[in-house]
């Protein structure tokens, strides 16, 4: 069981389905808040001013290591889930890169790029379906299993 998982979140290696992805997906997402709070509390604590009243940098600092925390925590595993679904849609991971091109092309069309990005990828990624058989990151993860 904590091989499989460690599988699912740190390999790049095999294919992983529609339903998988968004599990995936949407558990980090879970976690990212869960632990951005206590990241958040925590910083708050240990980066409070000795005495007197935070300055505005002061907290802007304290309120922005969090986020930045936890997004370097769970980017591997975001990654990696993804790796694992354009697998199942036959590409290679390296098609992950294409997201930064669309944020760049629509930073210059003027357009919301995070927004965008996040929702042309995530549509992307789990709504097509894999490819059905063996391919060459693996055996079909919806193959039934041979006895």
């Amino acid at each position: 069981m904590a091989a499989k998982f460690a599988w699912y979140l740190l390999s790049f290696a095999g294919r992983v389905t529609r339903q998988e992805f968004w599990l995936g997906y949407l558990g980090i997402i879970a976690v990212s808040f869960l632990l951005e709070r206590s990241l958040t509390d925590l910083s708050m604590f240990a980066l409070r001013p000795k005495a007197g009243p935070w300055y505005r940098d002061e907290l802007a600092f304290a309120l922005a290591l969090p986020k930045m925390l936890a997004a370097a925590m769970l980017l591997w595993p975001l990654i990696a889930i993804a790796a694992k679904r354009l697998h199942d849609l036959n590409r290679s991971g390296w098609w992950l890169l294409v997201l930064p091109a669309i944020s760049a092309a629509t930073r210059l069309s003027g357009l919301d790029r995070w927004s965008v990005t996040f929702w042309i990828g995530l549509l992307v990624l789990g709504a097509i379906p894999g490819t059905r058989g063996d391919n060459r990151f693996g055996a079909d993860p919806l193959a039934a299993p041979s006895r």
